[in-house]
């Protein structure tokens, strides 16, 4: 009741699991403003299923803003210098630090912005060649990650030792970071590509950095001006996925919403334990295999969903995540993302229908015997999404991998690290689950800000029947940190067939081409005329019914 609610949500959840759903209507949990802090996976199966006449519906109390964060505090600071402190982790792992309320910088070298490249790589020694000055003994040197930027993806690798050399350093990294770096094809590694360097006490140089050394169990940051870090509410990620949504697909959860509710403070630790080597939109290397076959796993979410029909996620804000925000993975059916806000999110922002699966070669086309495993007449329409991929760099804002019959129409992305929208994978003309897709009337501003060879829309394999039309692309540069393949607008990349390119947009730029096909499958292209411009950029984005969402993105 309103005067005596239940505490948390696995009880009120309970309680839902009870109420009767044989008549019309709806079975609604309000959930009050305020933090709820779990320690663990809120976990959602078919027992949580509603009905067509009678959904149910977790939903923000009126006017009030309930937050599910995974996060813990991280407090008792002491002084380590004249304006250093320093605090205990009591163990705890993280790689995202939020003091009071804002995200703060894990500290690095170059700062922020600025990078440096690479001498080369040494194949033979299976070492990275940097420039002269760039290297020293600091303290956690095992702590410390290169981020090197390679052409469509970022490779985060932990330094292991370094020798002098003649240009200046052989780097070698950890394994098995190492191993799958200097094994595998693509990206290719390229001399003077641009890297920096992250996680050592001695770049902190500039305030709001901080930096974790976890065999010492400290973390260092140095406060903002007006900071009292007597008072400061340090937040750290400490819960990896916050909500799972998984049926089977003999019982798969049904008719069950999710609305105004903010997710915030998930998790990803694996990167400090085996680096991240993204392979493409997000996906990264597994296994050390030679030449272009390569085995990839899927990120974590923030919320994640499996065999699920009908379920919807309406209004909601995903922000300050680690990894990827929300995962509609694989057996989903007419399931919806409308009205939504994603931002400041270390991987991508929506992640939908199967890839790869970790034990399938990552140009295998997915075609499942068991029909029900695919996803199918989901639709994913008028989210805004800004600032995702700058941590797990070649992350996306929306990725769909071999979806059938998705509609992902009226969403609005901004800055992004790399590709706005990229749908299908693997890579070839073989046939598979993919088809009737639908990308209409999309606004995709400033994507690729730091790498190249991606797009505002970016697609590759066979997809019979799909639609990419009306879509407007604004701000596509070509990033100077990018070493590669140029960038692109709207990029049907190896494989693409079966899609009518329709009246589609672009404002490019300096170097950037407005199309580009690359051993393509069939493609029919409707002629655009100048005179649709107005109307084409109109009606691209959110529509006026969802407006108003951007406001959440402060």
């Amino acid at each position: 009741t309103k005067k005596s609610p239940f505490q948390t949500i696995e009880r009120v959840r309970q309680a839902a699991r009870e109420t009767d759903k044989s008549q019309p209507g709806e079975t609604v949990v309000y959930l009050r403003g305020g933090t709820y802090a779990i320690g663990k996976t809120i976990e959602f199966d078919a027992r949580d299923s509603g009905t067509e006449n009678h959904p149910v519906i977790y939903r923000a109390y009126a006017a009030e803003q309930p937050v599910i964060s995974g996060g813990k505090l991280l407090g008792n600071w002491e002084k380590a210098g004249p304006t250093l402190y320093k605090a205990s982790t009591g163990g705890m792992e993280f790689r995202q630090l939020y003091v009071d309320g804002r995200k703060v910088q894990r500290a690095r070298y170059t700062n922020e912005g600025e990078f440096l490249p690479i001498a080369r790589w040494d194949m033979d020694n299976r070492t990275i060649i940097l420039p002269p000055g760039t290297l020293q003994d600091w303290q956690g040197f095992g702590d410390v990650e290169i981020y090197l930027q390679m052409q469509w993806s970022i490779s985060v690798m932990r330094l292991e030792t370094y020798a002098a050399h003649e240009e200046g350093y052989a780097l070698r990294v950890q394994n098995p970071e190492r191993d799958l770096v200097f094994k595998r094809m693509y990206p290719k590694k390229i001399p003077g590509q641009y890297y920096h360097l992250e996680n050592a006490r001695e770049f902190i140089d500039l305030p709001g950095e901080w930096c974790l050394n976890r065999k010492e169990g400290l973390c260092h940051y140095l406060p903002r001006p007006g900071e009292d870090m007597e008072s400061a509410e340090g937040i750290v990620p400490q819960v990896e996925t916050l909500v799972s949504v998984l049926g089977t697909l003999d019982d798969p959860v049904e008719h069950l919403q999710f609305e105004g509710i903010t997710f915030k403070h998930s998790t990803w630790a694996l990167p400090s334990h085996q680096g991240y080597l993204n392979v493409q939109a997000g996906q990264y290397s597994i296994e050390p295999t030679e030449g272009n076959t390569q085995y990839v796993g899927r990120p974590p979410a923030a919320v994640y969903v499996a065999a699920a029909h009908n379920v919807v996620f309406k209004r909601n804000v995903f922000t300050k995540l680690g990894a990827t925000a929300l995962d509609l993975h694989y057996g989903t059916e007419d399931c919806e993302v409308v009205g939504n806000v994603f931002y400041n999110i270390a991987g991508s922002g929506i992640s939908h229908a199967r890839l790869s699966d970790p034990d399938v070669q990552f140009q295998t086309a997915y075609n499942p015997e068991d029909k029900r495993d695919r996803s199918v007449n989901d639709w994913i329409h008028n989210n805004y999404i800004e600032s995702v991929g700058y941590e797990y760099g070649g992350c996306v804002g929306i990725v769909s991998g071999y979806p059938t019959a998705v509609k992902i129409d009226h969403n609005e992305l901004r800055n992004l690290a790399y590709t706005g929208i990229s749908i299908g994978w693997g890579w070839t003309c073989e046939p598979s689950a993919m088809r009737d897709n639908m990308i209409r009337a999309n606004l995709i501003d400033g994507p690729m800000t730091l790498f190249a060879d991606g797009a505002a829309i970016y697609t590759l394999s066979e997809m019979p029947g799909s639609l990419i039309s009306r879509n407007w692309a604004s701000n596509v540069h070509r990033s100077k940190w990018a070493i590669g393949s140029d960038t692109i607008c709207y990029y049907l990349d190896e494989g693409s067939g079966g899609i009518t390119l329709q009246e589609n947009w672009a404002e490019k730029d300096h170097g950037v081409s407005m199309f580009f096909f690359h051993l393509p499958g069939e493609v029919r292209i409707t002629p655009l005329k100048r005179s649709m411009y107005k109307q084409i950029k109109a009606e691209a984005g959110l529509e006026p019914e969802y407006e108003d969402i951007k406001e959440r993105a402060k």
